[in-house]
């Protein structure tokens, strides 16, 4: 695969992108990606060469929320739609099929900045055979992460500034598994209070109003 590393517009490279992806035996693809943080962000909304009245009714009905096959691939990578039989009842796929998205493929990955990145490909026949699986999950992958590179860097965060202590992280983890302060102290050897202490630090740290959302941000983010 040949995929140019020169900077491009978004129109250029929704362009070279649909060239790649003819030639890997797909009609056409979509693609959207999404930062880790914050959690209540809701926009999956596609771009891509699948037919622009699917895309604005694929956008419109927010089905980035609800799509089988994008939930699939968070679990396995790759979602090869033809092998999930609950995809064909899906009020989204009976849809998708009526505007010529028959036979596809769904790709997950996470980005160096740990937003999730996901290309779908389709076409009107032909099956994905099992043997092409692990061929199909790399040149998917290799296009993802060009598009990756596309993306326009994000706003300044104040969590990537973020600098943790070893004794932080250490309890920033235990709380991720549930433990509460006191816990917390026997394992690590520290008074209660101490813990606590560290605690109201981290929250102050990522402007969280308790210990459970300063846990889910770090984890979030690649931090612990």
């Amino acid at each position: 695969m040949a995929l140019n590393t020169d900077p491009v517009s978004e129109d250029g490279w929704l362009a070279h992108i649909d060239r790649q992806v003819r030639q890997i035996g797909f009609d056409c693809f979509a693609y959207s990606h999404r930062r880790p943080v914050p959690f209540s962000q809701s926009d999956h909304s596609i771009i891509g060469s699948y037919p622009q009245m699917w895309i604005a009714h694929y956008n419109q009905q927010c089905y980035g929320e609800s799509d089988p096959s994008i939930a699939t691939a968070r679990q396995t990578g790759l979602a090869v739609w033809a092998e999930h039989s609950d995809f064909n009842d899906c009020v989204i796929f009976n849809e998708a099929r009526a505007c010529g998205l028959n036979i596809g493929a769904t790709f997950m990955m996470r980005g160096l900045d740990h937003s999730t990145h996901v290309l779908g490909v389709a076409r009107a026949e032909e099956a994905v055979c099992a043997a092409d699986h692990l061929s199909l999950r790399l040149k998917l992958r290799c296009i993802t992460e060009w598009l990756e590179r596309q993306q326009p860097p994000r706003p300044a965060c104040a969590y990537a500034a973020i600098d943790l202590s070893r004794r932080e992280t250490e309890i920033l983890k235990w709380i991720a598994d549930g433990k509460c302060s006191n816990s917390i102290a026997e394992i690590v050897g520290l008074s209660e209070n101490t813990v606590n202490f560290h605690v109201k630090n981290l929250q102050r740290k990522f402007g969280s109003g308790n210990r459970i959302s300063a846990a889910a941000y770090a984890a979030a983010l690649g931090l612990i």
